[in-house]
């Protein structure tokens, strides 16, 4: 183009710009434009955050419940093979201790009573002698071995013994002791020779026979002390007959005849000996002989018998004799499910299915009876008591109550002077009739559902069990062996699948930085907020749902505004369970989204922002489970729930100028 040619463009342009500027309303006022400027913040938080039931810090994923938390380390258990969970809880520290009073109170006042015997051998007036002056009595025709019976009574009206049976009694550290001992007439050398005690009823070890029956020879020069004769006799000196004589009894058996329980008995002893032959007389002399026999120091240490009335022992300890104070310390004995202390501070509410607690009694020295325990059992936690209360059994073919319908002894359970109910208590029968004394039988005895509450009472989750007890002995009134020392003692254990019964709570914690709302809380900006949200999607591998409560928290930890969903009463926050199989275990997981909405106002959103964490509480329960299983949740160590996504979601239009 010429430079002739640019310049009448140029002219031409400029006239025509002219012409049209002339011809418009060119507006007056504030210059300055309207701008809206839409805004949209899209900011992920969490990518896939997993979650395990069960775990621990070395755990692939943070776990829902850390078990290796003195909280939970001793409460649940994982099964290697498949991950089932097993809630486990075991006392076994009640220590009851003896029951050596058992003995003492299945026996009664079962005494064995001084006899004394007054016997004449030989009366040579009655046997027709008269002579003048003094004969040596082997110059008469008379026997001169003689013997005498007696009968020792045995009073009682507890206890049975039948000599075919080879019921006895085995002696603590008893004495036997013969004294009073006179003869006549009185003579230089002695009216006896020899002189034998026997007690046919009274045998030491072996115990086998006769051949083991106490015998104590009066003789000169006596082997010794103990049994040295050649057959086990015992020897005393017979030149100091007058004296008495005491022989240690202890480990010794009575076999007493005594075949009824309200009669007394008898226990024999037999004394025989040799009249001195040169022994001078007169015809009117009596070869006689006084002595009396006694048991010191009489104790009981074992006992067999035939029949035994039924008898009650104090398990635990009774300060003043009468009734029981549930509520004072030195009546109970104590014991911690340590497990259950401190899981409120993670998990609220927990309630578990199918609840059983094996109840193991221990006796020792107990047998051919049997113990029913009446026991009143309460558990404690901070807010809450419950008692472990037996019921009949419904199941019938099984026959197992529980139920308390009377108490076979006087005492009562109380609790600060009130009266507990027997509904409220619990008995624990025991069989025993195979049992051998000198032996540990320990008797596992099932209380579930079908029994007792102890759904109610373990879901309570007591901290501290507190046990006070009586037991009845032997009530069918039949046979009964003991000895001493008696030993019982109770421990239960509670080992169930994690089943859940009803909702529980679990609360987590996750990291999220909601400082991108600071974009849209700009108060020299005017904002409209279409949306701001908080978006979660899951997938769900637990046979359980939740609803969802959060709380969002700054970095120091306060809390920033209201719980959204507080109540959890918005079903829009809800994780749906996965399906369940025929035994209540996850089959299948399901997944979705649920959306927290944050506000739609500068101010809601202005605090906020400052939110540096997020609390979440999970609701957990089994409604809307599929697969047609109506069994009670059972959850697996490495049942997991994933966060696939959280994500801040805002959108908003901020206008600038006019």
């Amino acid at each position: 183009m010429s430079s002739s040619q640019a310049s009448w463009w140029t002219l031409t342009v400029a006239a025509l710009t002219f012409i049209t500027l002339v011809g418009c309303d060119v507006p007056t006022g504030d210059p300055s434009p309207s701008i809206n400027t839409d805004t949209e913040i899209s900011t992920p938080l969490v990518q896939e955050k997993t979650f395990t039931f069960l775990g621990g810090p070395n755990s692939e994923f943070d776990p829902l419940i850390d078990t290796t938390s003195s909280d939970f380390d001793s409460l649940f258990e994982v099964e290697s093979s498949n991950n089932d969970i097993s809630v486990v809880q075991e006392i076994d520290n009640f220590d009851i201790g003896n029951l050596n009073e058992a003995l003492d109170n299945a026996t009664g006042s079962l005494t064995f009573d001084q006899k004394t015997l007054d016997e004449t051998f030989i009366d040579l007036q009655k046997e027709g002698f008269t002579f003048a002056g003094e004969k040596q009595i082997e110059d008469l025709n008379v026997e001169l071995q003689v013997s005498a019976k007696a009968d020792i009574p045995v009073r009682g009206s507890r206890v049975a013994f039948r000599k075919s049976q080879n019921n006895y009694v085995e002696l603590g550290p008893t004495t036997i002791e013969v004294q009073n001992i006179t003869s006549s007439p009185t003579a230089p050398g002695g009216v006896f020779d020899s002189l034998r005690f026997t007690y046919p009823d009274i045998r030491v070890e072996p115990y086998d026979d006769e051949d083991n029956q106490l015998v104590v020879d009066l003789v000169e020069n006596p082997c010794g002390s103990g049994p040295c004769g050649s057959n086990g006799e015992y020897e005393r000196d017979i030149s100091t007959l007058g004296d008495s004589f005491r022989i240690d009894l202890e480990g010794a058996r009575i076999y007493p005849d005594k075949p009824d329980i309200d009669k007394n008995g008898t226990v024999t002893f037999n004394i025989g000996g040799q009249v001195n032959p040169d022994l001078m007389v007169k015809n009117d002399d009596k070869i006689s002989l006084r002595a009396s026999t006694s048991f010191d120091n009489f104790e009981i240490r074992e006992i067999d018998v035939y029949e035994a009335k039924p008898f009650t022992v104090t398990i635990t300890p009774n300060e003043n004799g009468g009734d029981i104070n549930v509520a004072n310390d030195n009546e109970v004995r104590t014991a911690a499910f340590d497990g259950f202390e401190g899981i409120t501070g993670r998990v609220d509410g927990l309630k578990l299915a199918d609840v059983s607690l094996t109840f193991q009694v221990k006796t020792a020295n107990l047998a051919s009876t049997d113990a029913q325990v009446y026991a009143a059992i309460q558990g404690t936690n901070e807010t809450n008591q419950i008692y472990l209360r037996g019921t009949e059994d419904q199941n019938m073919s099984r026959g197992a109550d529980r139920n308390v319908s009377s108490l076979p002894f006087s005492a009562a359970f109380t609790e600060n002077g009130v009266s507990l109910q027997n509904e409220s208590l619990i008995k624990l029968g025991v069989g025993l009739e195979e049992a051998a004394l000198g032996e540990t039988v320990r008797t596992p005895l099932l209380v579930d559902g079908d029994n007792s509450n102890v759904a109610d009472f373990v879901n309570t989750l007591p901290t501290e069990v507190r046990l006070a007890g009586q037991a009845e002995i032997n009530t069918d009134g039949g046979g009964l062996q003991v000895r001493k020392p008696i030993a019982l003692d109770a421990n239960f254990s509670l080992n169930v699948p994690l089943r859940i019964r009803d909702r529980f709570v679990v609360r987590d914690t996750i990291d999220a930085d909601l400082s991108d709302l600071n974009d849209l809380t700009d108060p020299e900006e005017d904002v409209n907020i279409s949306t701001a949200e908080l978006q979660f999607s899951y997938t769900n591998g637990l046979p359980l749902g939740a609803d969802v409560k959060m709380v969002i928290v700054d970095a120091a930890g306060s809390v920033i505004g209201e719980p959204f969903n507080r109540d959890f009463d918005n079903d829009n926050f809800r994780i749906e369970p996965a399906t369940k199989d025929k035994d209540g275990a996850a089959a299948a997981p399901s997944s979705g989204t649920f959306v927290f909405t944050l506000g739609n106002t500068q101010e809601a959103l202005r605090a906020l922002a400052e939110g540096d964490k997020i609390r979440l509480a999970f609701n957990m329960d089994q409604a809307g489970s599929g697969g047609g299983s109506e069994a009670a949740a059972r959850l697996r160590a490495d049942d997991q729930l994933t966060l696939n996504r959280v994500r801040l979601e805002a959108d908003a239009s901020v206008q600038t100028g006019n």
